[in-house]
């Protein structure tokens, strides 16, 4: 990667120190439910880019609820689940949706609570749908846009509020004409909107931009269908400007260079974004444990995905931490020193180096996992090949990142040392008696 240039190092430990400190507290996630009619494979997918102030992110396995289940959740909580998937193939995640709240105040499960008893409880998008009809009795706090696919071929998305939901269906020509279904941070029920709303339907809605932006991402896949791997790279990491257009460098821009800086208030990929998961479903018939949680912890666009299954003995140990999974706190590390002062801009400067490294990685993660997954689909797998290659899979994304972070400290020290401070002379006469 090149060498940092202008940035001195005690500007650089400045701005790591103040990436926590500056971070949104509002939760700007982006996801989509996508139909296994318009994937390359005929399988579902699942996606969100996880938008909050809780920085620290982790993988954790659940073993203790009726259905085993594993998900991403804030590092040393257990109380919630923010993105995850169970052994029957069930898969849940959510976007905030403040449009949906009501006025009366309520009580019961709110947003990561009740994908965690989704994920422990539920087998099946009915099912899902019969925890929302029973929780509208009682009342939850929620106020989400909830994306859910399962092992039977089911893909849909609810607006829900603290009392009543709304249920789009992904295979639903009416409900998901291309038969996708994408969600930011607005709830098309509560803004009297089609499903699909178009760009000029949305209007300044807020998260109109990231919506738009998605929409556009998955237009352009429409001939040759959406895969796995295409919204890892692709959506996950788009950085496009207010008006949808890719910038120049990016992932999804021209291949021309970077500008300076980039503001992410508008784009998907934000430096509020704290981890990622893109969940690679199942065809009916298919064993519902070889269904792919696709993991990025951090910010995915200084970070790399990792292949994550229900049916493991155990989390690898770079993705879990009570304080942080590692591959996650290497990239807040390399986020941190990229970010502006005032915390909302990235300085590109060292992207393309980042990008040059970490992703030929994923690349050779991504080509591993899928001739792994050919081979169990028609042999099987057991806990211990599956568990042993999810490691495997997991230190090798590890040492990339860890290798990444050795050379941004070693170009920031290489840097020469900034000059000693300059003092005005003393003018006071002072008497020593």
């Amino acid at each position: 990667m090149p060498a940092i240039g202008s940035y001195l190092l005690h500007a650089l430990l400045l701005l790591l120190l103040l990436s926590n400190s500056l971070c949104h507290t509002t939760q700007a996630c982006t996801t989509a439910v996508i139909s296994g009619k318009a994937t390359v494979d005929g399988r579902p997918l699942l996606w969100k880019n996880r938008d909050t102030s809780n920085i620290h992110n982790e993988v954790v396995l659940f073993q203790e609820g009726t259905l085993r289940a594993i998900g991403v959740v804030n590092a040393g909580s257990r109380k919630s689940i923010y993105m995850g998937v169970n052994e029957a193939g069930f898969s849940i995640e959510n976007s905030l949706s403040k449009d949906l709240r009501i006025s009366e105040k309520t009580t019961g499960l709110a947003n990561g609570a009740l994908m965690k008893q989704a994920l422990q409880t539920c087998k099946t998008v009915a099912d899902f749908k019969k925890l929302l009809d029973q929780t509208n009795q009682t009342g939850r706090r929620t106020a989400a846009n909830f994306g859910v696919i399962d092992a039977e071929g089911g893909a849909a998305l609810f607006e829900t509020g603290p009392k009543t939901y709304t249920m789009f269906d992904a295979n639903d020509a009416t409900d998901a004409p291309h038969g996708y279904i994408v969600r930011s941070n607005f709830a098309t029920t509560a803004q009297d909107l089609p499903s699909i709303p178009t760009a000029n339907e949305v209007g300044s809605i807020y998260s109109a931009e990231r919506y738009i932006q998605a929409c556009s991402r998955f237009d352009s896949q429409k001939a040759v269908g959406i895969s796995a791997g295409y919204v890892i790279r692709n959506l996950t990491r788009d950085l496009s400007n207010k008006a949808g257009k890719p910038y120049p460098g990016s992932v999804n821009g021209v291949a021309k260079p970077l500008p300076t800086t980039i503001s992410t208030d508008n784009t998907i990929s934000r430096t509020t974004t704290v981890s990622a998961v893109v969940i690679q479903g199942v065809k009916p018939g298919e064993k519902p444990k070889l269904s792919t949680m696709w993991t990025i912890l951090g910010n995915p666009s200084f970070s790399i995905a990792v292949p994550c299954w229900v049916n493991v003995l155990e989390v690898a140990d770079p993705l879990t931490d009570k304080k942080g999974g590692e591959i996650g706190e290497i990239a807040i590390t390399l986020r941190g020193w990229s970010k502006t002062a005032d915390g909302k801009k990235i300085n590109t400067e060292y992207l393309p180096g980042i990008w040059s490294d970490l992703w030929p990685m994923e690349d050779k993660i991504l080509t591993r996992t899928a001739q792994a997954q050919d081979e169990w689909r028609k042999e099987g797998v057991s806990q211990e090949v599956l568990t042993k290659f999810h490691q495997k899979m997991a230190m090798l994304a590890m040492h990339a990142m860890q290798q990444e972070l050795r050379e941004m400290k070693q170009a920031a020290l290489a840097l020469p040392a900034p000059a000693p401070p300059r003092f005005a002379p003393v003018k006071k006469t002072i008497l020593v008696p």
